[in-house]
């Protein structure tokens, strides 16, 4: 029995889930990203081991270009479309994304997947590290450095369009900070609670810490435990501490809410 999840039901699979894939119409993509001031580079690490027969997918490269120099905008629908070309992705694949965190910059490649209407992505639960611990192969032969990592697809990916309602502006952000909290989108931030108070410097030279108006602090890591992000997690009990500050903040149980980060697609952990 096939027992992986459908996109309908869940966005994780298992290392074993997305073992059992097909292999000629799956697509293993590693996300991994760092931190500003880590001084470990993602590329390079992917080239001394990663899943056998996965690409890398650079968040930095795939995104559009900010004037303010922001990373890892979202992409445009050429951007996009072409990194699927470059990497061989076709729109009926399988694309398992993952990172060596165990669950940390995999999501914000799901968000832009899902953004652009792709079927079947999803992230690898408990990323490389899970992948590895499952007893998994490991393709740990050194790529030459520098060495293109896309496969040069046939260009059929079609051009994609973009949900515009799942994103936001600059504009509408900073709008919503001067509504008063009842009328206002809820905005969940994902940084650490110390960043979110101002009581810890940011990683990138120059920027504030603090938050805006009309927004809580959720830490990503409070909703994960050891490598592993479960969907099912939530629901039992890493959530619930926070359901409060959702009701608190209107009468109705459906308003809008906005995930944010630092800088550019505010859907991850940066």
């Amino acid at each position: 029995m096939n027992t992986t999840p459908t996109p309908s039901t869940s966005f994780l699979l298992t290392p074993t889930q997305a073992y059992t894939l097909p292999s000629s119409s799956t697509k293993f993509l590693d996300t991994t990203w760092f931190m500003p001031n880590s001084p470990r580079n993602a590329r390079q690490e992917f080239e001394k081991a990663r899943i056998r027969g996965a690409k890398y997918f650079d968040l930095d490269e795939v995104a559009s270009p900010n004037e303010l120099g922001l990373k890892h905008m979202m992409p445009s629908s050429e951007q996009f479309k072409e990194a699927c070309d470059q990497l061989g992705i076709t729109k009926e694949d399988s694309v398992v994304l993952y990172d060596v965190h165990g669950v940390f910059s995999s999501p914000r490649a799901l968000f832009a997947f899902k953004a652009f209407g792709h079927p079947k992505a999803f992230v690898l639960n408990g990323g490389l590290p899970a992948w590895r611990a499952a007893g998994l192969s490991v393709d740990e032969s050194q790529l030459p450095s520098g060495e293109p990592v896309a496969t040069g697809g046939s260009g059929a990916y079609p051009l994609p369009s973009m949900d515009p309602s799942i994103i936001r502006s600059y504009e509408q952000m900073l709008e919503n900070t001067k509504r008063e909290s009842e009328d206002a989108e809820l905005v969940l931030d994902a940084r650490p609670k110390a960043r979110f108070m101002g009581s810890a410097p940011e990683p990138r030279a120059g920027l504030p810490s603090g938050h805006m108006p009309n927004s809580v602090s959720i830490p990503f890591t409070n909703l994960l435990t050891t490598h592993e992000y479960s969907h099912d997690v939530p629901k039992s009990g890493l959530f619930t501490p926070y359901l409060s500050l959702f009701f608190s903040h209107g009468s109705s149980s459906s308003f809008p809410l906005l995930s944010h980060t630092r800088t550019g697609n505010g859907n991850g952990p940066d």
